[in-house]
């Protein structure tokens, strides 16, 4: 039975023609391990990140934060089990890194990697034999730049490969590129007569090619607009705050229903096709395409910027994936070295893979190395 779960599971995460209620307009797409929150300060604070103060994970929020962090190198391991309430063999891993040349520029890659356990496919007899040959993997280059005192920009570059098992003796093999865009504002302002700081970020996410399969079928990235904004207030030497909100929209075409009332992806359309028409093709109109907006509010408390306390909230339309949890994390600072943990909890009435699951991330300040 538990296998059978996890091969459930796998068709819901790896093949995006997932079996919806008849009349569901929820965004399909391929590659999603990618959409996954990969380190645990963000998911503390509700999977927010495009505005945030700079750290290691910046890789998958906004490349372009690079520049104001206030370390000049770092590293960062994450770890995440991924739907542990019906398995325990699904883990994500994540490790980033970066490096500032100068005050001008910086680079930085990431690695993430989606272990699948061990999953029953079929030979080329039609028998069921067990294989462990399921994982995605990304790997990202990337690259930022100052552009003023206040003003920042990143390109990311990504090699993405996943590999679902196998059908009749044959591994189902898919692979693709993509790329990330992102700028960041970060300026200097006073708060209730508290030195404080305002951000803003704009990240687009996964913009690339179609992943395609060998059996010749070909899906959508999870391509995202993400736009959010960040106040950071120094309440005195010991405390500071942040309050940090993100809004997303995917860049892929809405799924509309057909006279008989069954669902067509769109998914003949073009990857440039996708990514401009996504913001006016919902059968709905504009009332629909306002529902495929999901946001999220996260806070931080830090204390001695040693002790960290985070929460937060996420939510999404029921129409469009009724994602709706908070979140809670905390993280503590030894020297050269942080750990982060968070904690979610659904109140969408329906389980998410992350529900009542703790995950960790283990930061290194590399500079202050001695």
């Amino acid at each position: 039975m538990k296998k059978t779960v996890l091969l459930l599971a796998l068709i819901c995460l790896l093949q995006p023609k997932i079996i919806f209620g008849q009349g569901s307009t929820a965004i399909r797409t391929a590659a999603n391990f990618l959409s996954i929150t990969p380190d645990a300060r963000a998911a503390g604070m509700s999977d927010v990140g495009v505005a945030t103060t700079a750290d290691a994970n910046a890789q998958h929020w906004n490349v372009a934060k690079y520049i104001f962090a206030e370390s000049n190198a770092g590293i960062s391991l994450s770890y995440t089990p991924w739907m542990r309430h019906y398995v325990n063999d699904i883990n994500l891993g994540y490790l980033s890194g970066y490096y500032k040349f100068d005050e001008n520029q910086s680079f930085s890659a990431s690695l993430r990697f989606l272990s699948n356990g061990n999953v029953y496919v079929r030979n080329d007899l039609e028998q069921l034999q067990l294989t462990n040959n399921a994982n995605e993997l990304a790997f990202d280059l990337g690259y930022s730049r100052r552009l003023s005192d206040k003003f920042s920009a990143g390109i990311e570059l990504r090699y993405i490969r996943t590999i679902s098992g196998a059908e009749q003796g044959k591994a189902l093999f898919a692979s693709g590129f993509a790329g990330d865009i992102g700028v960041y504002y970060q300026s200097p302002l006073s708060l209730f007569n508290n030195p404080s700081t305002l951000a803003f970020g704009l990240n687009i996410s996964n913009i690339g090619t179609k992943i395609k399969n060998n059996n010749d079928n070909s899906y959508f990235l999870p391509t995202n607009l993400r736009l959010g904004g960040n106040i950071t207030m120094n309440i005195n030497k010991n405390h500071q705050l942040s309050v940090a909100a993100d809004i997303n929209k995917l860049m892929v075409p809405s799924p509309t229903i057909n006279e008989d009332g069954t669902v067509n992806s769109n998914a003949d359309k073009s990857m440039l096709g996708g990514l401009f028409s996504s913001f006016g093709d919902a059968d709905g109109g504009f009332k629909e395409e306002l529902k495929e907006i999901a946001f999220g509010i996260g806070i931080e408390y830090k204390y001695l910027k040693t002790f960290a306390v985070r929460g937060g909230f996420f939510y999404e339309d029921t129409q469009k994936g009724m994602r709706r949890y908070f979140t809670f994390g905390g993280g503590y600072s030894f020297k050269v070295i942080t750990l982060d943990v968070s904690y979610l909890s659904t109140y969408s009435g329906i389980n998410h893979p992350l529900d009542n699951t703790l995950r960790l991330t283990l930061s290194v300040n590399l500079s202050a190395l001695k």
